[in-house]
């Protein structure tokens, strides 16, 4: 057993470390990596948290190697969450991600999500780290409704939003943030800005979403969020960051996520899928790292 936590452990950091062929090394120490999925590796060995999906919230490790599956799909197959052949290079793999409007409800909404373990990998308060991801989105355009696909969790039980999140809506992607320096943080209190938001994003590609920050709501902790698509600086803010909650832990998710206050889902397209390649979250303690090795590294085999 021991051989084969060894042997795990270096084939995680082989492709933690390793590019894909013509590719750059990505200088990610895995000392670094906070948590990350690979969907080139098989789930039972991917410690980082719970999948929230079809009714279910079960350990990553928990899930079967053929998924969580429900009824049939329009498109065709039952998967709602699993490891999936790559759209672009059927070499590879991807996560993919379903939802249906007749699904279950899970945790009280519409959603199909990877969550991060807050007590083990949250996002680190006051210290600087990457998160980044490639997302590969289908032709949601014509679409009113909103589906979160990533989101900084706020980690408390106040139904506090997202601190950041990565959305489709109204046929725009956006990249909202919400901060409260209140001691004792409200709805009321929050203040929300869209940093980011454009129409003309083109759906079934891989986009490259790479993020640096600094969550504080302290002025002389120096919060900021940094987020590069693409290879491009999109949003470059400075201030508060997050909420006032000393005690509170927050926490990566990927997926979709469906609120379902006042966000009636568009059912001119009831089936929402979206794939994801590696998702990281990465500390930075020597500001050694830049946007382009994180792209490296979520993009690797």
């Amino acid at each position: 057993m021991k051989f084969i936590t060894r042997l795990m452990a270096a084939l995680l950091t082989t492709l933690m470390t390793t590019a894909g062929p013509g590719a750059r090394a990505a200088p990610v120490l895995a000392k670094d990596v906070l948590a990350q999925f690979v969907p080139g590796i098989s789930l039972s060995l991917q410690p980082f948290g719970n999948v929230q999906c079809y009714g279910l919230i079960m350990p990553s490790q928990r899930v079967p190697e053929a998924g969580i599956n429900g009824t049939p799909l329009p498109q065709g197959g039952t998967l709602r969450f699993g490891r999936v052949p790559d759209p672009v290079d059927g070499r590879r793999w991807a996560m993919r991600f379903t939802v249906m409007p007749t699904d279950p409800l899970t945790a009280g909404s519409y959603r199909c999500e990877t969550a991060f373990n807050p007590s083990t990998s949250g996002l680190p308060r006051g210290r600087v780290f990457w998160h980044a991801y490639s997302v590969y989105l289908p032709d949601w355009r014509s679409t009113n409704d909103e589906q979160q696909l990533t989101q900084w969790h706020a980690g408390d039980t106040s139904g506090l939003q997202p601190i950041y999140a990565l959305l489709s809506r109204d046929g725009q992607m956006r990249l909202v943030m919400r901060s409260s320096t209140a001691p004792n943080p409200t709805p009321a209190t929050v203040r929300t800005q869209v940093l980011w938001s454009t129409n003309s994003w083109v759906p079934n590609q891989w986009i490259t979403v790479v993020t640096q920050a600094l969550v504080s709501t302290d002025p002389a902790a120096a919060p900021f969020i940094q987020t590069w698509i693409n290879g491009n600086l999109v949003v470059n803010y400075k201030g508060p960051v997050g909420y006032n909650q000393p005690t509170a832990q927050p926490y990566a998710k990927h997926g979709i996520y469906h609120w379902t206050n006042m966000n009636a889902w568009d059912l001119r397209l009831p089936q929402r899928d979206v794939l994801f390649r590696r998702a990281a979250l990465v500390l930075d303690p020597g500001r050694a790292y830049t946007a382009a090795d994180l792209a490296a590294f979520v993009n690797a085999p």
